[in-house]
């Protein structure tokens, strides 16, 4: 414990870097959970995200006529999802990396102990807190697990694109049809009719003319 105390600044980047790795961790897993937890009611979410991807979905969706790859689609959505100013799988590589440089700096603490003439039981501290640090480190990792929750609210969201949103877009568009084929068939009625008008009036007019000719001959 002694050559803790002499190494306090190193034992406090050690400590700030796991417990920094840790909370991302913790906060990515929340993260997910919130997303998959909407996902259960994408109808009426209010999740700027989801909200986005329904958006970009209906949109994807009617440029290419209905035919477009869902699973795909959501991948590529996840992937460019944010938490802040990076995206998610930016964070979880930056969580791993605090915990290595976590681990990294206790090395240094050991070897600056052998520098210093430590003996190995004096310097051994440092590598139980590496070990540890890994070991709390997994053991997160594995209890959050945020590829499985991604997995999971990629499902979700499959399911949901696939199987929901498709059909109320085709359903829209037919209803759309149905509305404007009314106005459609109006119009070319009208157009008809206006036609008719004017040929009749040609004809009526090509017949006055030769009357008159007629007449004055």
């Amino acid at each position: 414990m002694n050559i803790i105390l002499q190494h306090k600044i190193i034992m406090s980047v050690v400590l700030v870097l796991f417990f920094s790795g840790t909370i991302i961790q913790l906060l990515l897993s929340h993260f997910f959970s919130v997303l998959i937890s909407e996902t259960e009611n994408m109808a009426v979410t209010e999740v700027t995200l989801l909200c986005q991807c329904k958006r970009k979905f209906s949109n994807c969706y009617r440029l290419h006529n209905g035919i477009l790859n869902v699973p795909v689609f959501v991948e590529k959505f996840l992937n460019k999802i944010k938490m802040g100013r990076f995206t998610v799988l930016t964070w979880k590589h930056i969580s791993g990396q605090l915990i290595l440089l976590s681990v990294f700096t206790a090395g240094l603490g050991a070897c600056q102990g052998i520098i210093e003439g430590n003996t190995l039981g004096e310097i051994l501290p440092f590598y139980i807190i590496s070990m540890f640090d890994l070991y709390l480190y997994f053991a997160i990792s594995g209890f959050v697990d945020i590829t499985e929750k991604k997995r999971v609210l990629k499902i979700n969201l499959v399911d949901y694109l696939e199987n929901h949103m498709g059909n109320k877009i085709e359903d829209l568009e037919e209803s759309i049809r149905k509305l404007e084929e009314p106005k459609e068939n109006a119009k070319f009625e009208s157009k008809r009719e206006y036609n008719d008008a004017v040929l009749r009036n040609k004809s009526d007019k090509a017949e006055l003319e030769e009357l008159l000719r007629e007449f004055l001959a």
